[in-house]
């Protein structure tokens, strides 16, 4: 019986997550800030929202690079160009999503396959958000909700329409410290802009239904709060190796700290 059960758990988080204490790893998700007022999460009367959504498993790899804007000048018969630092271009992060649906839609079976399968439509299917996961996401619906990220929000400002840009995302990687100011849970959110979202369809349904698809996902860090501007660096809060820096009145607001407060 003991045996059983272990093996259930293996098969539901997989051999990585059995560990002491029913460990298994903590969701990695993303959320949307509202354009028009960046206190909140983007809600449009609760049909169309960008609340916190965790993503179906953890990547693979995460990329996380840096371009540091140091330029060099070359003088005629030195033996090193000089070096002159302007500014840093930012943080990119990417990471590519996997999304797996193991069991065809229920609209989509007939009462012949219900009969010879009726675990399938017994189990996980579209038709409630609640026990489509983690093993049989709604892909498309999936896709709509990354692709929110991209697009930006119309709305009609008295007698004209404005354009309010794409929304800010929320980015949390539990454990990952992505956050250079931040300090236990707070070190592990930013904000970014995402710069990019390709879909890749790998495999589908006889009736067309996305069955696998990769998404490759790209943000660029942003520094922009409600607030107004708050760099990273040496002496705004920054954590670097052993030693910590103290605290001051410029960027010491860890971000997680902002996010609880619209969340």
């Amino acid at each position: 019986m003991g045996f059983a059960s272990t093996l259930t758990e293996v098969i539901k988080r997989g051999p990585e997550g059995q560990e002491s204490g029913g460990y298994h790893y903590s969701s990695m998700s993303i959320a949307g800030i509202d354009p028009r007022d960046p206190t909140k999460i983007l809600d449009l009367n609760g049909v169309e929202t960008l609340n916190e959504r965790s993503f179906q498993y953890w990547p693979e790899s995460i990329s996380d690079t840096i371009d540091v804007g140091w330029n060099f000048k070359d003088i005629p018969g030195a033996s090193h160009a000089l070096a002159q630092w302007a500014s840093n271009g930012g943080r990119t992060i990417s990471f590519e999503v996997p999304m797996h649906r193991f069991i065809r839609p229920d609209d989509s079976r007939s009462t012949q396959e219900k009969l010879k399968d009726p675990f399938g439509a017994s189990g996980p299917s579209s038709q409630t958000p609640i026990d489509n996961r983690p093993h049989n996401v709604d892909i498309v619906n999936e896709i709509r909700f990354l692709r929110g990220f991209c697009y930006p929000l119309y709305e009609q400002i008295g007698d004209v329409y404005g354009a309010f840009p794409p929304p800010i995302a929320i980015l949390n990687v539990p454990g990952l410290r992505l956050n250079e100011s931040g300090d236990g849970a707070d070190a592990d959110s930013i904000f970014a802009v995402m710069t990019g979202c390709d879909v890749t369809y790998m495999l589908s349904f006889a009736d067309g239904t996305p069955r696998r698809a990769n998404v490759a996902l790209t943000f660029r860090q942003v520094v922009q709060r409600s607030e107004g501007v708050v760099y990273k660096g040496w002496g705004s809060g920054f954590k670097i190796g052993q030693g910590e820096l103290p605290d001051n009145n410029i960027g010491s607001k860890a971000d997680l700290t902002y996010v609880s407060k619209v969340l």
